[in-house]
């Protein structure tokens, strides 16, 4: 799992990259919502998935986990919420 940015302001939104040749779970973090994720739309990598999340208004600045379920394994990355200026 990769996200992009890896940090980021409330309110930014952040891509994400998902590789999972197995049953992927929904994208969960207590600071990030994220949107369905979606495959390449000209068929590539059918395995390799894309989307969005957005940070939540709420989020208090920190480094917070992201994760996925993939089978049976756990797919995690950190973002961090930056304190506005």
């Amino acid at each position: 799992m990769r996200l992009s940015p890896q940090e980021g302001l409330r309110g930014a939104t952040v891509k994400l990259d998902v590789a999972c040749l197995d049953d992927l779970g929904a994208v969960h973090s207590p600071v990030l919502d994220a949107g369905a994720l979606q495959p390449d739309p000209n068929g590539h990598q059918p395995w390799h998935l894309f989307g969005t999340a957005t940070v939540r208004p709420d989020a208090a600045p920190g480094a917070y986990p992201v994760s996925a379920a993939c089978g049976t394994q756990q797919l995690s990355a950190t973002f961090s919420v930056v304190p506005h200026p």
